[in-house]
């Protein structure tokens, strides 16, 4: 790889995301912050319901109020609109990552 000269412009790109203990998948990329964070709030809507899906499921086979609490937990995890504060680990957390290229 050649060495960059210095007066190179400089570009960033953000991935939006998903990530859990056993996976990550990437969602879409962005030229700015902005449309990063309206990609990862989609995403994060995204999970909110499909969570409840599964705790639906979980509910209607009679699962144990353990199991219930813990749904509830992830659900509210997910209702942060802060990607820096959010964290959902086990399970699915949507994130943005900034990425720096060079032309």
């Amino acid at each position: 790889m050649e060495d960059k000269e210095p007066n190179e412009k400089l570009k960033e790109v953000f991935v939006v995301g998903v990530s859990d203990a056993e996976a990550n998948s990437v969602s879409s990329i962005h030229r700015t912050h902005e449309g990063a964070l309206k990609a990862w709030n989609e995403e994060r809507k995204r999970l909110i319901v499909q969570f409840k899906q599964l705790k639906f499921y979980e509910v209607a086979r009679g699962s144990i109020q353990e199991y219930n609490s813990r749904w509830n937990k992830y659900i509210n995890n997910l209702q942060c609109e802060d990607p820096e504060k959010m964290g959902n680990y086990p399970l699915d957390e949507p994130y943005i990552a900034k990425y720096k290229l060079f032309d």
